[in-house]
Order: structure tokens, then sequence, then C-alpha cells
């Protein structure tokens, strides 16, 4: 028996939430393998949240992964809704920037403010 899937063509209006929390997800999910970026797939994102609603699922469910890592849903909106409350100049940084470079970039800037 050969194995089949269903198609689902995803297409999000750019004015909504939704749109800005997909830009969001791919650009923040980025990770460079075998020097390539590869953008965080929102597809599977997507997926991955109906298959665990589906089945029952708790916020606490893994609902994505890529070759390093598992993800919670819980995780992703947490990430989501903390870098959305950052200044936009902060957000760039955070998405160019790695973690320990923009925990100093934040902590110097925390240090000028006091």
């Amino acid at each position: 028996m050969v194995a089949s899937a269903v198609q689902v063509p995803l297409k999000i209006k750019e004015d909504t939430d939704l749109y800005a929390f997909a830009s969001w997800f791919e650009a923040a999910y980025t990770k460079v393998i075998n020097g390539r970026n590869r953008k965080g797939s929102f597809k599977k994102l997507a997926l991955g949240i109906l298959s665990n609603a589906i089945s029952g699922g708790s916020l606490n469910s893994v609902v994505y992964e890529d070759s390093e890592e598992q993800y919670t849903l819980k995780s992703i909106i947490d990430n989501y809704k903390q870098s959305s409350v950052l200044p936009p100049e902060l957000q760039a940084a955070k998405q160019k920037l790695n973690e320990t470079d923009f925990a100093k970039l934040v902590e110097l800037m925390e240090k000028a403010k006091g």
C-alpha cells in the first residue's frame, strides 16, 4: 500500500495577528544547518497544534521539533509574548544575535539605565 497525504495549502492575510505570529515564528525558529539558514516551518507548527488538539494533548505537549530540540505550544507562545514586548530594535537584535550575545546586550542596556 502506498502512503498518501492530504495537501493543505495555507494562505494568511498579511494584516492579521496570525500572519504576524507566523512571520515571527519563521524568523525566531530559524536554525543554521550545514551552513544554511533553515526557517522555522509554520506549516509544521500548525499541523502539530492541530494534531495535539485532536489527540487531547495539553499546552505542555510537544507540537514542533527541529533537528536539535522539541518545543511545546506553551514555550512557543511564551517566547512570542516576550518578544512582542520588546521594542523593535531589540526584536531585531534578538533575531540576529545568539542567545549569549543578546543576554549581554540586555545586561549592558539595564546597566546603562540604572
